[in-house]
């Protein structure tokens, strides 16, 4: 049976806490909200415990965790040849939205690296989260708390739909500030390489860390046959209807005029294009606001399943900013794109 805590991410109770972390130790399962998206945790040194987490996501064992901590001590814990330099430069990053790869410790299983040697570590800007993790002791290992391969959870309700009787707890603390899941950084190479776009733009991290290569694999455009980070091999974020990348905003806005499909299509768009609509719009937010774009995404995905239409289509965006991270995501999630108006008819039948 699932517990149900509600308590505010921004001033945690202290019994919703000391709860969550007693969980946590006893080797269960916890949901939580994070800055990104919500997060299923267990006892990262534990391996029977993260071993709770791919049965209940039904995730393939390969596919790896990422680490939460709470200070830089536990980043030494877990880890290893960190240099000084990058410890200066990771501590002007944290706490926020950013992961990276690193040399793991002994400490770390082989569980949660899906068998590789190296970690992915992130410290949430998150005083829930934080709380948590100092409450527990431990560092806790959590991918995003959703059934393999569906959206990512970035409201407490749908966390409670989808996860109910699969894990002790749920603390139901509703949206989330970012919408989308961490960027994910290699620094264990001689370059610095973008594993997954993220809550973090790489143009604000390049003015820290320098040049980052951004890789077709964190576009979204391809997929790693050996997944070293989250959302590099599998599909991800997909709902449960088709769903297809339109290759221009105009062709969705020509098949948007199309009222005859009315009972068949349904589009995820920015407000610009909703508003002019003659078909089912789920909007996302104004073209002009990424950041709100990509708050509302994972939510009009699962939306789309509660339609009556056969299928959605999507509009892309701008690789900007955090444009980059929300193609990703509506790459990963779709089933194909459609190349223009006309060629809509092949994608009902």
């Amino acid at each position: 049976m699932t517990s149900i805590v509600k308590t505010n991410p921004g001033k945690p109770s202290r019994d919703s806490i000391k709860l969550a972390a007693e969980v946590i130790r006893e080797g269960g399962l916890v949901v939580f909200p994070t800055e990104t998206v919500y997060g299923l945790g267990a006892n990262a040194f534990s391996s029977e415990a993260c071993l709770k987490i791919f049965k209940a996501k039904e995730r393939p064992p390969d596919n790896p965790l990422i680490v939460h901590i709470s200070d830089m001590g536990m980043l030494m814990e877990i880890t290893e040849d960190i240099h000084g330099d990058l410890i200066e430069k990771l501590e002007k990053i944290w706490p926020g939205p950013v992961t990276v790869l690193l040399k793991k410790s002994s400490k770390i299983p082989d569980t949660v690296t899906g068998g590789s040697p190296l970690v992915a570590v992130r410290m949430p800007d998150s005083l829930l989260s934080l709380e948590l993790i100092r409450e527990a002791g431990v560092p806790i290992a959590a991918p995003s708390a959703n059934i393999s391969t569906r959206p990512s959870i970035t409201d407490s309700r749908h966390a409670i739909e989808e996860l109910a009787g699969r894990v002790d707890l749920i603390l139901d603390c509703g949206p989330t500030p970012h919408g989308v899941e961490s960027t994910i950084i290699n620094f264990t190479g001689t370059t610095c390489i973008l594993l997954r776009a993220g809550a973090k733009p790489v143009e604000e991290l390049e003015k820290i860390f320098g040049p980052i290569e951004v890789t077709d694999f964190s576009r979204g455009l391809l997929e790693s046959t050996v997944p070293l980070a989250p959302g590099m091999k599998y599909r991800h974020y997909s709902p449960g209807k088709k769903l297809y990348l339109t290759a221009t905003a105009g062709i969705l806005q020509d098949i948007s005029q199309k009222e005859n499909l009315r009972d068949e299509i349904a589009i995820i768009a920015s407000d610009e294009i909703c508003s002019k609509s003659r078909l089912r719009c789920i909007p996302l937010g104004s073209e002009t606001n990424l950041d709100l774009i990509a708050r509302n995404l994972f939510a009009a995905l699962r939306e789309l399943d509660k339609t009556s239409c056969s299928i959605g289509l999507i509009q892309p965006f701008s690789e900007s900013g955090k444009g980059l991270a929300i193609m990703n995501r509506i790459r990963k999630a779709s089933s194909g794109r459609l190349e223009s108006a006309e060629s809509v008819q092949d994608f009902l039948h």
